[in-house]
């Protein structure tokens, strides 16, 4: 890809077109539009625009500034706040009048998404005087850096330039200029402290080289871009509550990539999510067209239909376009700093990347403007698509309601309506009261579809083109993972209906949880509480509030009642006085069923005080933090316990570990990482092994297992599996005779170093029912398998293979996988556990805390960290 770009100069946008010249007529030219009452960026903050990159605290600064000058023009809000405190908030500019009405405008644009309510004669109404809502969201990533200072120039123009004024007769301009300025301190506290007296663009200087986590994540180090159906951060659950307050016809993310690179904007790359509306990418490539017509005026290079796809829904540009929204990312080459040097030579600097967005920023609004009718009509079209959808998914309550109950609020609060069943009915199957269904003759019918669906298909002309390259060793380009079915993750029977049953359905809200009291809560001896995707928040929370809790490895029943392995027991014998009220509490806040029971006798299974009930403590929890952690694998295992399960943990940099006194602790965590035993050298990986050996339970996530399965360390009995499956040690390799195009490809192809990468797929998990981490757990799991990692199994008397992948007929649940990782991967495992002295390991394959989304596989993580320390003896 060429990486020349030249210097940005200022642009002055023209209008042409008969349309553009009455705009222009009815917008008579004050002093106060001329600019002189507006404050610039140097006359509010003290620098011009680009020559530094501007606080968070600062551009919020500016559109107050700028709000005060014009109050009629500006308004701002606040739509939520980030976990360290900071306020996000949005600015919109519009003409006085429409600014005098955003309520209604923003009523109407609701109005024009549900066709059920509003006729096309009300429609045609309502858009002859609605405004196009156009949705400009910046630096979603705290290192890239330019777009939030875009924002400030780009409103100063729309308040300022009359060309750019002539846009607001039929635009209204939501600005939401930083969406993580938690990132953004940190990339800038970094660059302030490597700063030197001159900006220096050597791409190994202090002031360019962010330490680890780096700035693009936010607090708890999520993707903020990764996180908008599943919205388990604050930043994305008020942004995406706000976007479907307003609904915007226009919605742009803008971001920065490499320093080698130019500008990006749609067309995308393939694939493209077939779920995706086809006039929408039409108008994508409408925005496409003229923004490079500009970028040609202004001499700026730039590039589409690479790198950027349209497949995965999770993005800041995919998630609202299931809305109806013309959704696009834009991505700037990075300066990173004031000033960046590309391998070409070529130096370039922030002002140029916030130059480059700002351009991009006035085509946007300049393309909305030209195109109010067809942008606001095909809204409407797009929602009158949906509504004319057939069919249903039905949610089944039955194996673990609180997962279903869960996955209920989250597709609301993604604007997906569902109902709750009133009575019993049938639907390709019998279903019960209580269950969920999503009828698909709905506004959000195409959202639904591609959270829902179990399986969205990469299409086979792509595909071919993957295996193309692969053969050639030039590696796929896939973006991201290409299988996430929400029903899948959070481990919920789906079922899809040909048609809608007839039952009545009460509107389902958004909120996660339905809350459970205590069931005979006089009973005499004591409560249970059954295994499911509630019983970790419930556990973490009663080992805080230190109830006795126990915890049946084996299943039992009790008065006539089966109760499943991992059946959680709370004896009244020593409890606090305030149990019950405590318990009730819990219940509420988890959905969890706690039923209490008046005697401890058993029929059959687990008796109450034999060796198959373990008493569980809370346990001191320590995770690894800092290189070589993946900051955002580190980030998500940290949230899941502290933020989702609430339980507190002890983040210590990896790097201390063999100065560390890791007696304080029963549970050690590595996230996912590689290179481990550099980081932590022999005194570190000697301190681990000793800690294990001493009654420790170690716990290893996804790449960080290969620690624990390296020779070097030999702490597990596995080893990394590399591609050969029938590799003979002993064998020379015998002369390569290449007699034609076969022989070569196929000589070419043939190698040890192990299978290709997976961007990400769902696989299905076998659970050993015998084995404690699996107690309670269904007999089959869904994985999500990233990268190249395949271990050996564990042999009889080292270890126990846990859960093992299905075999390779039987084992892709959703996505796509290469065939020889589906071949090898068939019955390797997931989870081991081996014991090392007093303590054990439980080594992850693949890492169940990843983007906070698999709800199926927490309760298994829960196992391992609060069931595992019960399960050894330690020395200390």
């Amino acid at each position: 890809m060429s990486s020349h770009r030249r210097s940005v100069r200022p642009l002055a946008f023209s209008l042409a077109g008969a349309c553009a010249a009455a705009l222009l007529a009815v917008q008579p030219v004050s002093a106060r539009q001329t600019g002189a009452d507006i404050p610039t960026v140097r006359q509010t903050l003290g620098y011009d625009s680009g020559q530094e990159i501007t606080r968070a605290a600062d551009v919020r600064r500016y559109f107050e500034a700028l709000r005060a000058a014009a109050p009629d023009r500006v308004a701002i809000g606040d739509y939520a706040t980030t976990w360290e405190g900071r306020p996000l908030f949005w600015a919109a500019v519009g003409s006085p009048a429409n600014i005098a009405r955003l309520d209604q405008i923003k009523a109407d644009a609701r109005a024009l998404a549900d066709p059920r309510r509003t006729s096309p004669q009300q429609a045609a109404a309502l858009i002859a005087d609605q405004p196009v809502l156009v949705w400009m969201a910046y630096s979603v990533h705290g290192n890239e850096i330019s777009p939030a200072d875009a924002a400030m120039q780009a409103a100063r123009r729309l308040l300022t330039d009359p060309t750019a004024q002539a846009w607001l007769a039929n635009t209204v301009v939501v600005f939401v200029p930083t969406q993580n300025p938690d990132g953004r301190e940190r990339f800038l506290n970094s660059f302030a402290s490597g700063r030197g007296s001159l900006p220096n663009p050597d791409p190994a200087s202090a002031e360019r080289d962010e330490p680890w986590p780096s700035g693009r994540y936010n607090h708890y180090l999520f993707d903020l871009n990764r996180d908008w159906f599943i919205q388990t951060q604050p930043e994305t659950q008020g942004h995406a509550a706000l976007v479907r307050d307003w609904r915007p016809q226009v919605v742009v993310d803008s971001h920065e990539m490499g320093s080698d690179e130019t500008f990006f904007f749609p067309p995308e790359a393939e694939p493209l999510n077939p779920w995706i509306w086809p006039r929408t990418l039409e108008n994508r490539a409408l925005f496409g067209r003229n923004t490079g017509a500009r970028f040609d005026a202004a001499g700026l290079a730039y590039f589409n239909r690479k790198v950027f796809d349209a497949f995965y829904p999770g993005y800041g540009d995919g998630w609202p376009g299931y809305l109806g929204a013309v959704s696009m990312t834009y991505e700037v080459g990075s300066a990173r700093g004031l000033a960046a040097r590309r391998s070409s030579g070529e130096v370039f600097t922030y002002a140029d990347t916030v130059s480059a967005h700002l351009t991009a920023t006035l085509a946007t609004i300049e393309t909305a403007s030209r195109n109010h009718d067809r942008l606001l009509n095909d809204f409407y079209a797009y929602h009158r698509d949906g509504v004319a959808g057939r069919g249903a998914y039905v949610l089944s309550r039955a194996s673990d309601p609180a997962a279903a109950d869960r996955l209920a609020g989250l597709l609301v609060r993604s604007g997906i309506e569902v109902g709750v069943a009133r009575q019993a009915f049938a639907c390709a199957g019998q279903h019960r009261a209580g269950d969920y269904v999503i009828n698909l003759a709905q506004p959000q019918r195409r959202m639904a579809e591609v959270l829902l669906t179990r399986d969205v298909p990469v299409p086979p002309d792509f595909l071919a083109e993957q295996e193309r390259r692969r053969a050639r060793g030039l590696g796929d380009e896939i973006y991201d993972v290409t299988a996430w079915s929400l029903p899948l993750m959070f481990g919920v029977d789906a079922t899809r209906c040909d048609s809608a049953p007839s039952v009545a359905v009460e509107a389902r809200g958004p909120e996660l949880v339905t809350p459970a009291a205590v069931r005979n809560a006089e009973a005499r001896y004591g409560f249970l509480v059954a295994p499911g995707s509630a019983q970790p928040r419930f556990l973490a929370a009663a080992l805080q509030a230190g109830l006795t809790v126990n915890s049946a490895d084996q299943p039992f029943t009790q008065n006539g009642r089966d109760w499943p392995a991992g059946t959680l027991i709370l004896p009244k014998a020593g409890a606090p006085a305030d149990l019950i009220a405590t318990l009730n509490r819990l219940a509420a806040d988890t959905g969890a069923e706690v039923v209490g029971v008046d005697e401890s006798w058993v029929e059959r299974g687990a008796g109450f005080g034999s060796s198959d009930v373990v008493r569980l403590r809370a346990p001191r929890i320590a995770l690894a933090w800092d290189s070589p952690t993946a900051p955002d694998a580190a980030g998500a295992t940290r949230w899941l316990l502290e933020r989702d399960l609430g339980y507190p943990v002890t983040a210590i940099r990896t790097a201390s570990f063999g100065e560390a006194d890791l007696a304080h602790y029963q549970v050690l965590i590595l996230p996912e990482g590689r290179d481990y035993a550099s980081v932590l050298g022999e005194a570190g990986v000697k301190a681990l092994h000793d800690w294990v050996s001493r009654g420790g339970t170690l716990i290893s996530l996804g790449t960080a297992t290969r620690l624990l399965a390296d020779a070097d360390s030999d702490m597990l009995a596995s080893r990394r599996e590399d591609g050969a499956l029938d590799k003979d040690e002993d064998k020379p390799a015998a002369p390569a005779r290449i007699a034609n195009q076969t022989d070569y490809a196929a000589l070419l192809a043939h190698s040890d170093h192990g299978p290709d990468s997976v961007a990400g797929v769902l696989a299905r998990a076998h659970v050993d029912p015998d084995h404690w981490i699996g107690a309670g757990l269904p007999e089959t799991l869904n994985v999500l398998v990233r990268g190249a990692d395949i271990y050996a199994p564990l042999k009889r008397g080292e270890g126990t293979n846990a859960v093992r992948f299905e075999g390779s007929d039987r084992l892709l649940a959703s996505g796509q996988l290469w065939a020889e990782n589906q071949a090898q991967l068939g019955f390797k495992p997931v989870v081991m556990v081996e014991s090392l002295g007093s303590g054990q390991m439980i080594a992850f394959t693949q890492d169940p805390t990843v983007r906070g989304y698999l709800e199926g596989l927490k309760p298994l993580f829960a196992n391992a960290v609060f069931k595992g320390p019960a399960h050894v003896s330690p020395r200390w």
